[in-house]
């Protein structure tokens, strides 16, 4: 063999050596990454896991005519009924009731011309984790009613949303929830883990079906359904549309 072939070979030789150690390399890399990524998920997940994030209570105030044994605002009779269909793990309602329930409130509910209704329509929960966190806190909003304080558990409830099926609803944690806003304790834990509530809270799943209701958070007013957030000013322009006759200032 002349020199010059055999240079040619160590040279490929050497070449092969060096790619093979450059493949794996890159494969340490991506292993690396990819392990990264995984652990990174999981502290994220965990990090906002619903146990993990305090309990705060809502300083909104309730609105000036609530129902006392109802989740609503405004006299029955009134010429205009509004039902928000929810679900408190809804991120689109909670940022419903931050950005907008308390104008809304406060543009419409000293009229009494307006009845405004609370219906629950507990869709989201999974087997996850428990399956309950849709319909638990539309009973801890219901056990605080029984208590005279619904507006302010409801808003609480949106306060310490904490993502979809993640623990941020559990029985304990609503419990904490309830002990912020002031209720009684005794009264109010009994009257979840009784799950005297529950088959009120269910049938918002009739309701909402029956009302073509596919979404939260989604209003029916005056028969009429419309799907989606609603200011101040598109409940006006929706009252024109269903009440023609009734001037709500």
């Amino acid at each position: 063999m002349s020199k010059r072939r055999e240079l040619q070979q160590q040279r490929h030789a050497q070449d092969r050596k060096r790619n093979l150690m450059i493949m794996g390399v890159i494969a340490l890399l991506a292993i690396v990454i990819v392990g990264a990524a995984i652990i990174a998920g999981n502290l994220t997940q965990t990090g906002t896991s619903g146990n993990n994030i305090p309990v705060v209570a809502s300083v909104k105030p309730p609105p000036p005519n609530p129902d006392p044994s109802f989740p609503a605002w405004g006299p029955a009779d009134a010429p205009i009924k509004i039902q928000e269909f929810i679900d408190y793990q809804c991120p689109a309602c909670g940022n419903y009731n931050k950005n907008f329930e308390a104008s809304v409130i406060e543009a419409f509910a000293k009229t009494n011309k307006v009845r405004y209704e609370i219906k629950f329509f507990p869709f989201l929960e999974t087997n996850t984790a428990g399956g309950r966190e849709s319909r638990d806190p539309a009973q801890a909003a219901l056990c605080a009613l029984e208590q005279g304080k619904f507006w302010q558990m409801h808003n609480s409830i949106f306060e310490n949303q904490a993502g979809e099926n993640r623990g941020g609803f559990s029985k304990a944690r609503l419990k904490d929830i309830a002990a912020k806003v002031g209720l009684d304790k005794t009264q109010f834990d009994t009257c979840l883990d009784s799950g005297k509530h529950e088959q009120t809270v269910l049938a918002g799943l009739t309701a909402a079906r029956d009302n073509k209701v596919q979404s939260t958070p989604s209003f029916v007013i005056n028969g009429r359904l419309f799907p989606g957030a609603l200011s101040v000013a598109d409940f006006r322009k929706r009252f024109a549309e269903v009440a023609p006759d009734v001037k709500v200032e």
